[in-house]
């Protein structure tokens, strides 16, 4: 069955995605005015997330970067459908990798690479970096998802993301035991690491002017492994046109303090939200666990 819906949804969508840019995007400003003013998609949610990072803003300006998020926010789902249908060649002129050396030299000591992003810009493009000259090709990539409820729009999505692309999805709760299995292979994995994490974290950051709690895997999992980690940021230069930049966060994560490694992707992810605020997923419910929570989860630990 979850075959037959597959096709069955398949095909309207690579129809829909054969429509020239133009009328696409104008369906997004439509879908954007949509969600924003009718539907209301999680407004107050992205408006406080806005107010509470920006706190020095006016609130025409909040007004701003909101009604620009909206607008980036279907854009990313416009692009992404728009892919089923465009040719690999199409889909890698979307974006430039401005220095895709950057991690020539762990490949050249037969490192795996781990690279860690959050939801900026069209964080799709992951998929179609181009990181040849740095040694990793397409096929070593690794990246890491999480799982959908539902079987169809499951296989759907993964169909799309590998549409243009050799190398695999892994989803986020086999991450470890993959890594670790393969951890002699040069592998690129990507990790989006800017969600709100599950119980048990314990990383406490200042970000965009709130304390913050952060997600443990990416530099517990890089410890053990002693596995280089870059940040990769993504930036819109203009409808449709992407440039991202790697920065590495450590070559050597065993000569790091504990805390370090999620500090400086914390603070690189933060420059780049605050050099393009309407980029970045305001939508995601970032804070909605407090620092309660862990205070909390210490007591029954010690309990």
């Amino acid at each position: 069955m979850a075959k037959i819906g597959f096709y069955l949804i398949l095909a309207p969508v690579y129809v829909i995605s054969l429509l020239p840019g133009k009328i696409l995007y104008c369906i997004s400003d439509f879908s954007a005015f949509f969600m924003r003013r009718i539907l209301r998609y999680r407004y107050e949610v992205i408006h406080v997330n806005i107010a509470r990072s920006f706190p020095d803003l006016k609130y025409d300006k909040i007004e701003e970067i909101v009604k620009s998020f909206y607008t980036n926010f279907t854009d990313v789902f416009i692009e992404l459908l728009r892919s089923v249908s465009n040719t690999t060649k199409r889909q890698y002129s979307i974006s430039e990798l401005e220095n895709p050396d950057c991690l020539k030299e762990f490949h050249d000591e037969g490192k795996p690479v781990m690279i860690v992003l959050g939801h900026q810009a069209n964080w799709e493009n992951i998929l179609i970096a181009d990181l040849s000259p740095s040694g990793y090709e397409s096929k070593d990539f690794r990246i890491v998802y999480k799982k959908m409820r539902h079987k169809t729009p499951d296989m759907i999505i993964k169909w799309i993301r590998m549409r243009h692309m050799e190398g695999k999805l892994v989803e986020s709760n086999e991450i470890a035991k993959y890594m670790f299995k393969h951890k002699d292979e040069q592998l690129c994995y990507f990790l989006v690491a800017d969600q709100s994490p599950l119980p048990g974290a314990k990383f406490v950051v200042n970000f965009l002017n709130q304390p913050t709690l952060m997600m443990n895997g990416p530099e517990q999992l890089s410890g053990k492994l002693n596995m280089p980690v870059a940040f990769l940021n993504n930036r819109r230069v203009s409808r449709g046109k992407y440039k991202s930049t790697l920065t590495v966060i450590t070559g050597d994560p065993s000569k790091t303090e504990e805390g370090e490694i999620t500090r400086r992707f914390a603070t690189l992810l933060e420059a780049g939200i605050r050099s393009q605020p309407s980029d970045w997923l305001w939508s995601h419910k970032r804070w909605k666990r407090s620092l309660n929570d862990l205070k909390n989860s210490s007591k029954k630990n010690d309990e």
